[in-house]
């Protein structure tokens, strides 16, 4: 399915990730996917939860101390604002169809998954977070969807394991995205050159989910073979959303677009031999062999007889050998282009 969306549209896929940036709102997720529409992306996407899954009760102790004293349900209602009910993501399904992109979304538990599933949702997306989450990234397989993994502050072996659980279950699409998971990446930490070591190692297609607020890096991961491009999405630099630091706007998101077709269209093919459109400058600028002086009937010609000049329109220069030491046929007028027919 991604590899048909790349092929029949543009270079790459853009994923404008709204995630948590339209803050429980319906209207405002509407107009971001207006608004990621009309910026060019080809997909919106969600994060899809149940809060009460997401972390513990002793989340704060645990991280600080080690040890569970006292109960702190703030991350669950942080999260819980965040959340939309079946028929809203039903509505905002529509909306992105209605616009003609997809509409799909990171999965972080088996009870959005199975919602996701009854609005038949055309792919997943695992989260970093969720590289370790096996029984959800067998759960995702086993839909038979294709499915993007983020491979952010994972090791090599997790995300093996991950790849061996998926492709294992499932013969779906499976994509990996190279991200470094620092809100946001600084450039000496954005290690982009991970994108083609992921891809040999894996032989998996490698997207770039960008965390960074270099206008250069989906260029230079493009570069580096990235074809599916992910980046937080927001309305505007003022919009309040959790997520608006490492966000682009509309105008920004249609710029990273047109940088990533760029550098694609500027990689070319790799093809050593020059293309059709250098035929003219070749024509025009190579050397061909002239006569350096009035070359007579009958007359061995010599190195003094024959100078190469432009344009390129006849005997190569370095066919010269094949010219000196021959007789003239005719009478070679000087500064005239020496022809085969001319020689014998």
């Amino acid at each position: 399915m991604l590899d048909s969306i790349i092929l029949n549209k543009r270079n790459a896929l853009y994923i404008a990730e709204i995630g948590l940036n339209h803050n429980g709102d319906i209207d405002t997720a509407r107009a971001m996917i207006s608004a990621a529409a009309r910026s060019g992306a080809d997909a919106v996407k969600f994060q899809t939860f149940v809060p009460e899954l997401m972390s513990s009760v002793y989340t704060r102790d645990l991280l600080d101390t080690g040890v569970e004293h006292r109960r702190d349900t703030g991350l669950v209602d942080f999260f819980r604002r965040f959340v939309f009910d079946r028929d809203q993501y039903r509505e905002l399904k529509a909306a992105a169809v209605g616009r003609g992109i997809l509409f799909f979304s990171s999965v972080f538990d088996i009870d959005s998954l199975e919602l996701l599933e009854e609005l038949e949702a055309p792919l997943y997306k695992l989260a970093s977070s969720e590289v370790t989450n096996h029984p959800l990234i067998e759960a995702v397989a086993e839909t038979g969807k294709p499915a993007i993994i983020s491979t952010g502050m994972s090791t090599e072996e997790e995300i093996g394991m991950a790849v061996d659980i998926y492709q294992k279950r499932s013969g779906a699409e499976l994509v990996l995205m190279h991200c470094v998971s620092l809100y946001p990446t600084p450039p000496e930490q954005a290690n982009l050159a991970r994108i083609p070591a992921l891809s040999k190692r894996y032989d998996l297609p490698v997207g770039f989910s960008d965390h960074s607020r270099e206008a250069a890096a989906p260029a230079l991961a493009a570069a580096l073979g990235a074809r599916i491009f992910e980046k937080h999405f927001t309305i505007d630099r003022l919009h309040d959303g959790p997520d608006n630091a490492i966000s682009c706007t509309p105008e920004e998101f249609a710029s990273l677009i047109e940088a990533v077709e760029t550098a694609v269209t500027m990689l070319g093919t790799g093809t050593l031999s020059p293309g059709n459109a250098e035929a003219a400058t070749a024509r025009a600028s190579r050397r061909s062999l002239f006569a350096r002086r009035h070359i007579p009937t009958g007359k061995v010609i010599d190195e003094d007889d024959v100078a190469a000049l432009r344009p390129g329109v006849g005997i190569p220069v370095y066919e010269r050998m094949q010219v000196i030491g021959k007789r003239s046929r005719i009478d070679i007028p000087a500064d005239f282009l020496i022809k085969k027919e001319y020689i014998y």
